[in-house]
């Protein structure tokens, strides 16, 4: 299948050096914690193999822009297809539509080769929230096909304008992109890991060795050479970590390990490092290098996050790239040998034909799947906002407040039937604690806030209130997670816009209070917060679904697994408790509302998120329709109160 004058075995085992430094990166095996840099090992290959292409064919005067690109697309476009198609499909079999959608905006930037653009916007590759991305490792596809779309038109270009100057203007352009790597590490290392400008260096310097050719004259310079880049790359992988800033001058020494190595192999048959270049393990994984890259990091990410969020151990990551290895030889097989050497694959017509099915296929199921989701077995009730509660009631007295979050949105239902059953009649304002705002929101987000806080005023100033009911979800005030039961999930906690040198469980407390003295100044006379709900390990609807269906786990069993546990409980939520009875001891006439008590299953020692076949929740923490009811007993007792109170003037 190889052109024998042209097989290089040596750099399919530098192929194997780096696709097996990521991937036992990834898997967490001791002595790689600076596995990352095999990256710009396949960088320097590709720009060593590209521009040695391009060289001999426009020396020859054989070269096409049409047949290159034909030949990329043979090269990438098919197993990549293929990865991304099981991808989505596992995904949508398997998860919740809240974990499709941020797969689904990186399917489209991947397969049009700007995936590197996209998670420049969305994540750190370092970050936590990282290893919940199948498709991060498709980034450095999108700087390598970026490169292959300047590189051939410039090469060209200087070929017939400037042939003498190539090697100059390479050199130029290796420099700047070198300097750009080393400024940009400390001042924005996002954008010189992701980005083309400060990645081009390490392509570079494999064109520039395709350009010059050079290799040791002698079989110990040859050896020495290629003993000495296996060093250059060995070395950083036992010793870097993720905490260096990457690529900038710490990338420098694998990359020219890298370009030693090429150059010491060259010849290798009548190299002293004959026996170990043609070590089979090694070439059979620099031959399915591409297939295991693409393969491996999907499948560690899915092991990781499903059902539930865990850390991968060295025994599992062993297991899982075991298992890499054989899908990507499958896929080498079965996918990327018929592509790149059949020769029904090499006509033009069928190669761009592929190329159209391939790429739009994926954008319409990257749009198609957009709005479904796994079907649910659980039944359950999104709540709807409601402004006002029995409204047939309404006059310029207000029986009770509602002041909170999406938490509050959830009781709209259940404080409907409420007040229509004690003739009560009740406004809803849906604002973020008094004074508050989470971190890293703009200034448009800071006012929208405090129009919410004067529409309050306004609520005060234009009725009587007897009442004021506070509904938030206290805990993720403080930790700003959207999951708290995901470690990844991004965090960002509470800001006291009057002080913002506040620690966000100060900032809850001042929050707190600066309500309820309001209320107070306000003539309210009885003010009552909500203690925190119980929180699921993941969506509910959906997992419980899925451990029912494809695990075959009862009532019992799943809420064991997604409910929280008492000690959990108290664990999340002591911060929080702790502020409510410093308030308590300030304000001693206000109270709480232990709504958690009505989910809590005693025998058990665990809050339920299921019962006969209905969802308590609709999501991770926000509770069903049918879930307010389950904790209808304290505000019914709230209601009666306020009833015959009113009922007594």
């Amino acid at each position: 299948m190889k052109n024998k004058k042209e097989y290089r075995p040596d750099i399919d085992v530098l192929r194997a050096l780096a696709v097996l430094s990521v991937v036992f990166y990834h898997a967490h095996i001791p002595f790689f914690g600076g596995g990352f840099i095999g990256v710009s090992i396949f960088f320097v290959i590709s720009g060593y193999l590209i521009t040695g292409i391009i060289k001999r064919k426009t020396e020859n005067r054989s070269f096409s822009f049409l047949e290159f690109y034909e030949n990329r697309i043979r090269r990438i476009l098919p197993a990549l297809t293929v990865m991304i198609l099981t991808v989505i499909a596992v995904y949508y079999i398997f998860t919740s539509h809240m974990e499709l959608l941020p797969l689904q905006r990186s399917v489209k930037r991947a397969i049009v080769g700007f995936a590197n653009i996209h998670f420049y916007f969305n994540t750190d590759y370092f970050d936590q929230a990282a290893e919940t991305m199948p498709l991060l490792h498709t980034w450095s596809l999108g700087v390598e096909e970026q490169f292959y779309f300047i590189i051939p038109a410039l090469l060209v270009f200087l070929y017939k304008k400037y042939r003498a100057k190539t090697l100059t203007v390479l050199w130029i352009l290796l420099g700047i992109s070198f300097a750009a790597s080393l400024y940009f590490v400390h001042y924005n290392q996002k954008f010189a890991f992701y980005m083309l400008p400060t990645r081009a260096w390490e392509l570079l310097l494999g064109s520039v060795l395709a350009y010059t050719a050079w290799t040791p004259k002698t079989q110990r310079g040859k050896f020495c050479c290629t003993l000495c880049g296996l060093l250059l790359i060995i070395l950083p992988v036992c010793l870097y970590d993720s905490s260096m800033p990457f690529p900038g001058a710490w990338a420098l020494p694998p990359c020219l390990g890298a370009c030693l190595y090429i150059a010491g192999g060259t010849n290798a048959e009548r190299s002293i490092l004959h026996t170990v270049t043609y070590n089979r393990p090694l070439l059979f994984i620099g031959l399915i290098s591409y297939s295991l890259y693409l393969w491996h990091w999907p499948i560690f990410v899915f092991y990781q996050t499903f059902p539930f969020y865990k850390t991968i151990n060295v025994a599992e990551g062993f297991m899982l790239s075991l298992l890499a290895v054989f899908i990507a030889a499958l896929s080498w097989k079965f996918v990327e040998n018929p592509f790149r050497y059949r020769p029904f694959f090499k006509n033009r017509k069928v190669i761009w034909s592929t190329a159209v099915i391939c790429i739009g296929e994926v954008l319409y199921l990257g749009t198609a799947f957009r709005h479904t989701d796994i079907s649910v077995t659980f039944a359950y009730t999104v709540p709807e906002t409601q402004k006002e509660f029995n409204s047939s009631q309404k006059n310029n007295h207000l029986d009770f407040v509602i002041i909170g979050d999406s938490h509050a949105r959830c009781m709209s239902s259940l404080l409907e039937k409420l007040a229509v059953q004690n003739n009560l009649y009740g406004q809803f304002n849906n604002q973020i604690i008094k004074n508050c705002i989470n971190k890293n929101k703009d200034q448009k987000a800071i006012n929208a806030s405090k129009q919410e806080w004067d529409n309050l005023s306004k609520i005060y100033k234009e009725h009587s209130v007897n009442t004021l009911i506070i509904i938030y979800r206290l805990t993720e005030k403080l930790t700003g997670k959207d999951i708290h039961y995901n470690k990844f999930s991004p965090e960002s906690p509470l800001v006291y816009l009057k002080d913002k040198s506040l620690s966000p469980e100060q900032a809850l407390y001042q929050g707190l209070k600066d309500s309820i003295e309001e209320a107070k100044k306000n003539g309210v006379k009885h003010i009552w917060i909500q203690k925190p709900l119980p929180e699921p390990k993941a969506f509910v609807p959906q997992k419980a679904s899925l451990l029912q269906k494809f695990y075959e786990y009862d009532e019992n069993k799943i809420n064991a697994v997604l409910g929280e546990s008492i000690e959990e409980y108290q664990e999340r939520t002591k911060a929080v408790m702790d502020i409510l009875h410093a308030l308590q001891q300030e304000f001693p006439d206000i109270r709480f509302i232990d709504a958690a008590s009505c989910f809590l299953d005693k025998d058990k020692g665990r809050y339920l998120v299921v019962k006969d076949g209905i969802s308590y929740y609709y999501d991770d923490d926000h509770p069903s329709v049918e879930g307010s009811f389950v904790y209808q007993k304290p505000y019914q007792e709230i209601m009666k109160a306020i009833a015959a109170e009113k009922t007594q003037k």
